[in-house]
């Protein structure tokens, strides 16, 4: 049996009931005690200490608790504490560079290491936001497969096996991408003004035409499934890499600086080295006559 994380804490809330007496906090009190999913919605497990650190910290009926016994409250005190510290401490970049580093040390059999100021491992890339709290696997930095990661080991190394099962489920073989992709940009062409489609309408588009045969026999909202932005460009990436002939040839327009750095540009990031570390930003499909 595993070491309760807040003993005096959780031996309060089953002793007082709190579950059935507070229904609409159930799933911060279920988290609380370790319970439930991580807040990353892309893969299943439990939340992670830190995550469930949070949860009490921020608990207000137990903070605003005036019966609360002293061990209880002095239980959230000293974690509230340790927790200030743990983000105090993940703010920092060698803190991060730390935690990637040994994620990717981890992961025996796959290519990885840090290039172009990128962490990377397979055909994923390590992100962080700045304050080191939320991670995520992506293609390129652009396009995370998995997001909302907590800062923890386990999870990272988890979470990356998980974001590789999921990238494989996305790929179609590249015949039949080719005929989706040229579906989608058909689709697009239509809300155009000329031949020079914006690849992000493909890549919109493509969230219908790249549905499974389930959805086009019974077209139906239970039948849609919601493909993430990554599932376009990790097809893109596959089908320009096959050596299939009788694939359409499209040219893809790099986007200006205008064009990359405007406010809501209308822009699609595509690697340029086999790592996915560096990309360029693409503006227009066009499709070859």
């Amino acid at each position: 049996m595993t070491t309760p994380l807040f003993p005096e804490v959780e031996r309060y809330i089953r002793n007082t009931d709190m579950l059935n007496k507070h229904k609409g906090n159930q799933a911060q009190l279920y988290r609380i005690l370790g319970q439930g999913n991580t807040r990353s919605k892309e893969f299943e497990m439990a939340p992670a200490p830190i995550e469930r650190k949070m949860e009490l910290v921020g608990f207000k009926l137990l903070e605003n608790d005036p019966k609360i016994p002293m061990p209880v409250r002095s239980e959230i005190d000293r974690t509230r504490r340790e927790l200030d510290k743990e983000i105090a401490a993940l703010k920092n970049r060698e803190t991060q560079r730390t935690l990637a580093n040994q994620t990717l040390r981890t992961l025996e059999g796959e290519t990885s290491g840090y290039k172009d100021n990128l962490f990377f491992a397979g055909r994923l890339i390590l992100v962080n936001d700045k304050a080191g709290m939320n991670w995520s696997w992506c293609l390129t930095q652009h396009y995370p497969i998995i997001s909302k990661i907590p800062p923890d080991y386990d999870y990272l190394v988890k979470s990356y096996h998980e974001a590789e099962k999921q990238l494989q489920e996305l790929i179609l073989p590249a015949e039949k991408f080719d005929f989706c992709l040229n579906i989608a940009w058909l689709l697009a062409r239509e809300f155009s003004k000329s031949d020079n489609v914006l690849i992000v309408d493909v890549a919109n588009m493509y969230k219908i035409a790249g549905q499974q045969e389930k959805f086009w026999a019974a077209p139906k909202k239970g039948n849609f499934e919601d493909l993430p932005e990554a599932a376009f460009i990790a097809n893109v990436i596959n089908w320009r890499r096959s050596q299939n002939k009788g694939k359409t040839e499209f040219d893809f327009s790099q986007a200006t600086v205008h064009q990359a750095l405007q406010k809501n540009a209308k822009v699609f990031y595509m690697p340029t080295n086999a790592e996915g570390t560096q990309s360029r930003p693409v503006c227009y499909m066009k499709k070859r006559t």
